[in-house]
């Protein structure tokens, strides 16, 4: 049985910089990755890019294989963990082989959540993996009429891969509007007359019920350079008929958790529970990266974070704590995307009205149509905890200050519903 000081699972960006982390705190420890993939590291961040012929293939790796071999660290490619034996200090593989281990680090990452029907996976497109971009930029040039499903970060870069790609792309969501978990209707107007800019056409507040194939031999289905395409018919639960050829999901991911069943590290809502060291409660093993659900000491609450930044940090507070330091994590997680032209940032914790805490807490909105700028910020007894930005990241690092620091805002909220009020002029103290 192969056996290392620390394993990490997962050769993501939170995996490969915790043991590159490592390898710089114990010089002669051994250190070993199992990841899924066939790659070495990879931007996942900019995939869009390369599918929007920004930059070539070759400039999404982030390391070699020779990098790893370099810094001493064992990276097996290929291979799934499939069980955690923590009272042993073991994990097994589904080949059916075993390592050992003194520390574990779990940063498993995220898949897909399972979408659509087995028979309609040829023209089924997600964008999380390498092969998943690889294989919807070599079908781009057959596509001529794609339908873009969900309403997420990943949808809008869907929309605009093919809006550059020459293609005009419809968007079935299922809420009212999008972002709705984000935005309220005044939010959702501004992100509606964004898609209709560009001619997006939308389903809004409606899902798919069936997928209709034209059948063999029939007249839809036609050829795009040497290509077959195949045409499809959506029929959505409001009876809209949909025609289109191909069926982008943006659905968001679920995490890769099911080998941790039988080990008995607790899990959160999504993920897996760890405190501000990014310890489980099994003894030696961590989580860092989307799997991992980090302990806020200050307001007492675990965050889920799921963004490129994040994963990278927590990589590295995790190979920090692994060797032996005490470094708590704590960061305010921040998200942007400039889709079309329109920049949007997500910071902090935006929770759904729904899932605000019972109390004091509130959302407050100021928009100006006139220039297309939207914030709304998240209240609990009278802090900020997040806020949603349309065209306005200039207010992003001040409103960070002010949620790290816990500024209460009670002062300032008869003004805070209004752009007129500099929001950058509330102290940190």
């Amino acid at each position: 049985m192969d056996s290392y000081q620390y394993l990490i699972i997962g050769g993501g960006i939170a995996g490969v910089t915790a043991a590159e982390t490592i390898r710089e705190q114990d010089p002669d420890a051994t250190i070993g990755i199992v990841s899924h993939e066939a790659y070495p590291l990879y931007s996942r961040v900019l995939l869009p890019s390369h599918l929007k012929r920004k930059i070539p293939r070759e400039k999404l790796f982030l390391r070699t294989g020779d990098d790893f071999i370099a810094n001493r660290i064992e990276l097996r490619l290929q291979e799934t963990v499939t069980a955690i034996d923590a009272k042993r200090r073991e994990v097994t593989l589904r080949n059916g082989a075993t390592l050992g281990y003194a520390k574990l680090l779990i940063a498993s990452g995220g898949r897909v959540k399972p979408w659509g029907r087995p028979e309609d996976e040829s023209v089924i497109y997600r964008l999380q993996t390498l092969d998943d971009a690889d294989r919807l930029f070599d079908a781009l040039g057959s596509i001529k009429n794609p339908l873009v499903i969900g309403s997420s970060f990943i949808s809008l870069e869907f929309l605009e891969i093919f809006l550059l790609n020459g293609l005009t792309p419809g968007l079935l969501m299922r809420d009212e509007h999008f972002f709705a978990s984000y935005l309220e209707k005044i939010g959702g107007e501004l992100m509606r007359a964004h898609f209709q800019r560009h001619h997006i056409t939308l389903y809004e507040h409606d899902e798919v019920a069936q997928v209709r194939r034209a059948a063999p031999g029939s007249s839809q289905i036609g050829t795009q350079e040497g290509r077959a395409r195949i045409d499809l018919t959506v029929l959505t639960k409001k009876q809209q008929v949909i025609p289109c050829d191909a069926l982008a999901v943006g659905v968001g991911i679920e995490r890769n958790l099911a080998f941790i069943d039988r080990s008995n590290i607790l899990r959160g809502n999504v993920g897996i529970r760890v405190n501000e060291f990014l310890e489980t409660g099994q003894e030696s093993i961590y989580a860092a990266g989307d799997v991992a659900e980090v302990l806020d000491p200050v307001t007492g609450t675990y965050r889920a974070t799921g963004n490129w930044t994040s994963a990278f940090l927590e990589g590295k507070h995790a190979g920090l704590n692994m060797s032996g330091m005490r470094v708590p994590f704590t960061n305010i997680p921040s998200y942007s995307i400039t889709n079309l032209g329109m920049q949007i940032t997500v910071v902090g914790e935006c929770l759904p009205t729904a899932d605000l805490p019972k109390g004091d807490a509130d959302t407050i909105v100021r928009v100006d149509t006139d220039k297309n700028e939207y914030e709304r910020l998240f209240l609990v007894e009278g802090s900020l905890r997040g806020a949603v930005l349309i065209n306005r990241f200039k207010d992003r690092a001040h409103l960070i200050r002010l949620i790290e620091t816990h500024q209460k805002l009670d002062a300032y909220q008869d003004r805070l519903s209004s752009f007129q009020f500099d929001i950058t002029t509330i102290p940190v103290i």
